[in-house]
């Protein structure tokens, strides 16, 4: 059924589609229009898995009516969504670029390349503003949250959860199709110490908590290790071992920002 373009099978991408949007939520506040938010957001992500399944396949019928009827549902959530706050449709724009990049990903079988993952991630992360959007919109952001101040901090939490996740296909890449790149691994190390050294400025600054620097270093300093200990020993990191650190990676970084 998976194969059909039913169910995705990005195992990774689970905590991607729901860490955004609860972030977001958690630095404004809830209203229960957010569900209908999650609504669009959650079966849109299968209708986006199903459309790619279809594109790669070249377009074959069999991989067709996962389309239709995933398609078919994220309107019935998102129509009611655009009708009860009509100035979400502003976000439309941002994200048709990024829908286009991943479509002709899809269409050149590309969709396991780092431009694909880095424009996936980049169209989770902003669902954290758009939660947080809506409920300035709605009027329910508490007092103190309002204002050019709560948006700065907003955009900085949706930079360093969006980083997180980029550099989560740098380390999974690094362990798996880029195993023994050294170029690659290299990149990777970098790529977490820069944003590791940004967390640690806006640390000192007072904007994030410390934690947060920290769980970053921790962050480079496990794509260094794992990676090398693989190398050392001559084996592979199970996909499995990954996917679990993952997840308590993931609940560090966000528990760490939400401070």
């Amino acid at each position: 059924m998976a194969s059909r373009g039913w169910v995705p099978n990005y195992h990774g991408a689970w905590a991607m589609i729901i860490v955004p949007p609860f972030v977001g939520t958690i630095l404004s506040s809830f209203h229960p229009h957010h569900l209908l938010l999650l609504a669009v957001w959650w079966i849109g992500y299968f209708a986006f898995f199903s459309t790619g399944q279809w594109l790669r396949s070249r377009r074959k019928v069999r991989y067709r009516k996962p389309v239709i009827v995933y398609g078919a549902l994220t309107c019935l959530a998102g129509i009611p969504l655009a009708f009860l706050v009509p100035e979400l449709i502003i976000w439309v724009p941002v994200f048709l670029p990024l829908i286009i990049i991943t479509a002709w990903q899809s269409i050149q079988r590309k969709d396991r390349s780092l431009l694909n993952d880095t424009v996936t991630v980049v169209a989770a992360g902003l669902l954290t503003p758009v939660a947080f959007h809506l409920a300035t919109l709605l009027g329910t952001v508490p007092q103190g949250r309002h204002g050019w101040e709560a948006w700065d901090w907003m955009w900085l939490a949706t930079a360093s959860i969006t980083a997180y996740f980029v550099g989560t296909a740098f380390y999974v890449k690094t362990n798996i199709r880029e195993r023994g790149n050294e170029g690659f691994f290299w990149l990777a190390v970098g790529y977490h110490a820069v944003f590791a050294t940004a967390a640690t400025v806006f640390a000192f600054m007072g904007v994030f908590p410390v934690l947060h620097a920290v769980v970053w270093w921790a962050l480079t300093a496990r794509t260094y290790a794992v990676s090398t200990y693989s190398a050392k020993i001559g084996r592979r990191v199970s996909v499995k071992a990954i996917g679990i650190w993952e997840i308590i990676t993931t609940v560090a970084v966000t528990g760490s920002l939400l401070m």
